[in-house]
């Protein structure tokens, strides 16, 4: 599940999680109004859950 964040490069409304449920956490900020570090490149996203079980698996020795 995803949850709504504050971006830390912009201030502006962002999520956090699996990306599924963006438009349910974000459905009252206006697109013109959310984060857009992501797409411009100037903040990369944060690890999702793959990643996170990579490393408990080990992935990351």
């Amino acid at each position: 599940m995803c949850s709504r964040v504050t971006c830390p490069t912009c201030g502006k409304p962002d999520w956090a999680g699996c990306g599924a449920h963006v438009e349910i956490v974000l459905r009252d900020v206006p697109r013109e109004r959310r984060c857009r570090c992501r797409e411009d490149g100037t903040r990369k996203p944060a690890p999702g859950l793959a990643s996170w079980i990579s490393s408990w698996l080990g992935g990351g020795r």
